[in-house]
């Protein structure tokens, strides 16, 4: 039965990117609000268009810090892949926003004349008062840009990352102070007051949190490495053992922090995906691809190390999928690892219902775990894998090219297709091509359920 023609667009209101994007919106608006319930004048349009950009900016900038933050619970910032890419592009805007401050500021003055504009830059500008926020800009677009152009930076990752963290501590404590003390608002209002250093000293507690306290609770239980093996030509195969005593549970299709270097306050900590699933337990193995500098010494690992998870992180769940006819999982590459956990995990609980794997790479040598998935194509009712390779193979079950829409048509079954849930993980440009795909064949955007690769 199709969709009525007004269906497909209230599931893209209940998709879980809209909201959270409607969460964060209101979260953000919170402080503007609070500026009505205190009875603030803002003397004109444009003061209150210039209060309205400046307090919704100050919330984003403290909002950062959680986005950013790791946090485990409340649903606005368990979904690690949405936090981070917000993070990230909310971060440039922000840039432009505290670049463009003191212009808008004095926007009204050189609009009265060139001379008046130019006595209230040097008088701003010469003001003992104004000096907090003066040093606030200049480090906000320094670190901002830092951030932006990091991949292009001669320096390591654990030295741009420590950086980063205080550089913006020290804006936000800056800027609070500047925003407090020299805004109209902050010098006649004790409650806004208060609210702004609410903010300030949660964002500082959360980052002290995450890179002081947590260390070490980490270092008390580290996991052991029990071996590290070559899977592909391309992938390895990290295989953990989960200290006695320890509550890690996860659920299929989560990922984790791993940080091999023997100290839980080294930066030096990656996100891979778990393979494993539940039953397993103590054991957790991750399938990692060399794709850089980390990723290539992995076998300089030595077996009964000490290595430090931070986990478990992210929103994918087979619950999305109770109700579902069928179940479709798309790897691309390293993204086959939340597959290889949602598919053990189904297979674990005996599921009769559909189960499809489209599985791509670049050559057929880099397919892990074929005996496996093959052994479950013998074992699970319905269970299928289609291999997707971009070159060409003399193997006689290999589709040819990308994941496109023919090879996940292939894999679906014809009828309800809109009562399937499609579970994707790879390259940013995969996910959006198969999102696009899936969705011409009938599936909603709100049962698409997706992992990058990287934030």
């Amino acid at each position: 039965m199709r969709a009525k023609p007004y269906s497909l667009f209230t599931q893209g209101f209940r998709t879980q990117g809209f909201r959270l994007k409607a969460r964060y919106c209101l979260l953000l608006l919170i402080p503007y609000l609070a500026t009505h319930a205190l009875s603030m004048d803002f003397k004109g349009w444009y003061a209150e268009a210039i209060s309205l950009a400046w307090v919704v900016g100050m919330a984003a900038f403290f909002v950062q810090f959680a986005l950013g933050g790791r946090i485990r619970k409340g649903t606005l910032f368990t979904n690690i892949d949405w936090s981070m890419t917000r993070h990230k592009r909310v971060g440039k805007y922000l840039g432009y926003l505290f670049f463009l401050h003191p212009f808008l500021i004095l926007a009204p003055s050189f609009a009265v004349s060139m001379d008046y504009g130019m006595t209230s830059l040097v008088s701003t500008l010469t003001a003992p008062a104004m000096l907090t926020g003066l040093i606030a800009w200049g480090l906000m677009l320094l670190f901002v840009l830092l951030a932006v152009y990091k991949q292009a930076l001669p320096v390591r990752y654990e030295t741009w990352h420590l950086l980063h963290l205080l550089g913006f501590s020290c804006v936000a404590i800056l800027a609070t102070l500047h925003v407090t003390s020299v805004g109209r608002h902050g010098q006649f209002q004790p409650g806004f007051n208060l609210l702004w250093w609410g903010l300030c000293s949660a964002a500082i507690a959360l980052m002290l949190y995450n890179h002081l306290f947590k260390p070490l609770r980490l270092q008390r239980r580290p996991f052991k490495l029990k071996s590290v093996a070559r899977v592909s030509t391309s992938d390895w195969q990290l295989t953990l053992e989960k200290p006695a005593g320890v509550d890690f549970d996860f659920a299929p299709g989560q990922f984790a922090w791993i940080n091999t270097s023997g100290s839980a306050f080294d930066m030096n900590d990656h996100p891979f995906s778990i393979a494993s699933c539940r039953k397993d337990l103590p054991v957790v193995s991750f399938i990692i691809r060399t794709l850089g500098d980390y990723t290539a010494n992995l076998d300089s690992l030595q077996p009964g190390q000490n290595v430090y998870l931070d986990g478990p992180y992210g929103s994918m769940s087979l619950q999305d999928s109770d109700k579902a006819d069928g179940i479709l999982l798309v790897a691309g590459g390293a993204g086959i690892g939340p597959m290889l956990s949602l598919l053990r995990a189904l297979a674990a609980r005996q599921e009769t219902r559909p189960v499809r794997l489209v599985y791509g790479n670049r050559s057929l040598d880099q397919m892990v775990m074929q005996d496996e998935i093959r052994g479950l194509e013998q074992q699970m009712a319905d269970f299928r894998q289609l291999r997707v390779c971009s070159e060409e193979s003399t193997a006689s079950d290999i589709h040819t090219g990308v994941i496109d829409r023919v090879s996940l048509a292939q894999s679906l079954d014809t009828g309800r297709r809109e009562n399937w849930e499609v579970y994707v993980c790879g390259p940013s440009a995969m996910i959006k091509a198969v999102r696009r795909h899936a969705r011409a064949l009938g599936i909603p955007e709100s049962h698409i359920h997706y992992e990058q690769l990287a934030f």
